[in-house]
């Protein structure tokens, strides 16, 4: 498989698309970060509630299978 080889990833163009890419990772990755900083108490919340909604799903999953 060719993108394996050493050399493959050196050899591959940086496009203007891929730079503009990466720039906007790293400008989410700050607001991700920043956000939190702010709120860590709803973004816990929302973390409880996706374990919740998950947890349910799965038992409901369970449950039609039996």
């Amino acid at each position: 498989m060719k993108s394996f080889e050493q050399t493959f990833l050196t050899q591959q163009p940086i496009t203007q698309k891929l730079l503009q890419t990466i720039r906007l990772i790293g400008e989410y990755k700050g607001k991700q970060e920043l956000y939190k900083q702010q709120a860590p108490q709803v973004l816990e919340t929302l973390r409880q509630t996706a374990i919740i909604q998950s947890t349910e799903s799965s038992l409901l999953r369970v449950t039609l299978v039996w």
